[in-house]
C-alpha cells in the first residue's frame, strides 16, 4: 500500500509509462500548470525517456525494474490519460491496476477496460475532458483524507478481483487441476 506521509508533505501527482505513450500526457500539461497556480505539488514521470517537460514542479525518474515499486509508492495520485482511438481502447488497464494495487487513487480516461476497473468516485475517477481532470485533481489535492479513502478502496478492489488468491480457481481450471 501507499507510503503514509506527513500532513505537510508535498503531494505527488504521477504517471508511469514508456516513451511511446508520453503523448497522452500533453493535454494534461495546461491543467497541471493551472493547478500549480493554486496548489503546491510535484509532478513525477517514471519512464524510459525524459520528456523534459518545462514545468517548475516536474521530476523525472528513469524507469528501472529494480526500483519500479518503490518509485511508484512515492505517488499520491496516479494518472492514466488516453485518447479515444482503437489503440487506446485495446490497451489493458495495467497502469490503473498498478496504481490501485499500491493504494494510489487512479484518474483515468474512461476508455476500454478502465470503465470496468475504476468505479468513478469510489476507487478512482473517470476523466472525460480537461475540466474533469482539473476537478478530480483539485479534490484530491485539497483532501488528503479523500486520497486515502479512494486509495484504500482501490487496493481492496484489486485484491478482491485481480489478485492471485482471487483468481486461484480460474488458474487451476485453466491448468485442468479442478477439485484440489
Amino acid at each position: 500500500p501507499a507510503v503514509p506521509k506527513t500532513p505537510d508533505a508535498l503531494p505527488i501527482i504521477g504517471w508511469t509509462g514508456t516513451h511511446s505513450t508520453l503523448p497522452y500526457l500533453q493535454p494534461l500539461l495546461p491543467v497541471l500548470q493551472r493547478l500549480a497556480e493554486r496548489y503546491a505539488f510535484q509532478f513525477c514521470v517514471i519512464a524510459d525517456q525524459n520528456p523534459d517537460f518545462q514545468l517548475p514542479f516536474y521530476k523525472f525518474i528513469p524507469w528501472q525494474k529494480a526500483t519500479e515499486i518503490p518509485d511508484l509508492l512515492q505517488f499520491d495520485i496516479g494518472l492514466m490519460p488516453l485518447t479515444e482511438d482503437a489503440w487506446a481502447k485495446g490497451k489493458c488497464g495495467f497502469k490503473a491496476l498498478q496504481y490501485m494495487a499500491l493504494g494510489i487513487p487512479a484518474l483515468v480516461s474512461p476508455i476500454g477496460v478502465n470503465t470496468e476497473i475504476v468505479q468513478d468516485g469510489v476507487n478512482g475517477f473517470w476523466c472525460h475532458q480537461e475540466t474533469d481532470w482539473e476537478a478530480a485533481l483539485t479534490k484530491l489535492l485539497q483532501e488528503a483524507s479523500l486520497r486515502q479513502r479512494i486509495g484504500i478502496a482501490a487496493r481492496e478492489m484489486v485484491v478482491k478481483r485481480f489478485s492471485c488468491q482471487a483468481n486461484a480457481a480460474n488458474f487451476l481450471a485453466i491448468l485442468g487441476i479442478v477439485g484440489l
